[in-house]
């Protein structure tokens, strides 16, 4: 098994705290731009499906390079790709301030995404190393914690700094921030590839199965499921509530935040002790809860209570979900399993961006919320007919076992 020197049993090493702030300050300075960059699409002349696409090509982007970054990680080394990726998305971020023309920061953001694919895949594989594996669920919890909360705090920066600056100066909070999560970086001990894992590698043609790990499949489905949602709600939160009439939007980020710093202590030990089944299936519950209250706001009060649902039902659910799919994977794929995993949260907040902004323009914000919600039943329904079955087939084999002795 790959893994770092100093990972034993203890989860808060010096390794894995500056995993956690580089990862944090990274996913916070690049995912200001989402909830901005509709809005500026539109200040110099874009259209709503327009507003849609600089988050939908960055997804896109990352997506395709996910799954070549979750095997190159398994067989060429962590540090090589993460500095890689990570220079390339300081590269793009600067780029926008010399830009304001639609179609080449289209360009640029596509380009920007590939830098995200190798970066962000390569951190989750080398939290994967750090975490010892009696405390995945834990250990994956709080990894998982520091990016919805830097996507929360990301939302809320990104909405207030438009309202009251311009999109140039969050530029340059954003890239800062960027910068200094990858500072962080270098201080993390890092094992080299052992010789024996290249040289396996060496002569051997890469395959669509190198390329994705199939035991992480089901995890990844659901996550793509949720993740639609959420794309819908980071991308069009501050052009909904224009559509309402509420102006402090950033109050649903606030909730959403409170909800999971209240959840994770709780969810990842729960998770460790009972099992995936036990945090997931109330999580997708209250993310429909919420997600269903959100479409009805009105004011600012019932955007905080939708956030208290969705945000403690995707606290619980989203880190179980990419723990769960870590544990099924064999110890030598755990960059692919990474990387299939990331690959549906790309995937789910490309076709967020894009499908939800299509369904707004045709009926409005509040409409685009209610028909989310399906994609939310589709996750309850496809796990439920998983627990039922694997259910299904212990109790058969207990029968069976039963039955012989």
């Amino acid at each position: 098994m790959i893994s770092l020197h100093n990972s034993k049993q203890k989860l808060w090493t010096k390794n894995y705290v500056l995993l956690l702030l580089g990862n944090l300050l990274l996913y916070q300075g690049i995912l200001m731009l989402i909830p901005s960059f509709p809005v500026y699409m539109k200040q110099i002349g874009g259209n709503d499906l327009q507003a849609s696409l600089p988050f939908a090509v960055f997804s896109i982007s990352a997506l395709i390079v996910r799954a070549l970054s979750g095997n190159a990680a398994d067989t060429l080394g962590r540090r090589p790709l993460l500095l890689a990726g990570l220079l390339i998305l300081i590269l793009f971020n600067s780029s926008y301030f010399f830009v304001s023309t639609i179609g080449v920061i289209l360009v640029l953001r596509f380009c920007q995404g590939i830098g995200w694919g190798m970066a962000s895949t390569t951190f989750a594989t080398i939290m994967s190393d750090i975490v010892p594996a009696n405390r995945r669920g834990e250990g994956t919890g709080y990894f998982a914690l520091s990016i919805i909360l830097a996507t929360s705090l990301a939302t809320i920066a990104g909405i207030e700094i438009m309202k009251h600056y311009d999109f140039t100066t969050l530029l340059l909070v954003s890239t800062s921030l960027a910068v200094i999560g990858m500072l962080l970086t270098l201080g993390i001990s890092i094992a080299p590839i052992k010789q024996l894992a290249k040289a396996s590698h060496k002569n051997k043609s890469l395959t669509w199965s190198d390329l994705f790990e199939k035991s992480a499949l089901l995890p990844s489905v659901l996550c793509f499921l949720h993740s639609i949602t959420l794309g819908g709600i980071m991308s069009f939160l501050m052009l909904y509530g224009a559509e309402i009439g509420v102006e402090n939007t950033w109050i649903y980020f606030a909730g959403h935040v409170a909800m999971i710093l209240i959840s994770r202590p709780f969810a990842g030990k729960l998770f460790d002790q009972k099992g995936h089944t036990v945090v997931i299936i109330p999580g997708v519950i209250l993310m429909i809860t919420g997600l269903t209250l959100l479409s009805y706001a009105t004011s600012e009060s019932s955007l905080l209570i939708a956030s208290l649902f969705y945000g403690l039902g995707y606290g619980a659910a989203h880190p179980s979900l990419q723990a769960w799919a870590i544990n099924r994977s064999p110890a030598n794929r755990k960059g692919a399993a990474n990387g299939t995993f990331l690959s549906s949260l790309d995937l789910g907040y490309a076709v967020g961006a894009v499908v939800l902004g299509l369904i707004a323009t045709h009926t409005n914000y509040a409409v685009m919320y209610r028909v989310s919600v399906l994609f939310l039943i589709a996750f309850a329904g496809i796990y439920g007919c998983h627990v039922i079955k694997n259910r299904q087939e212990y109790q058969d084999q207990h029968n069976y076992n039963k039955n012989i002795a």
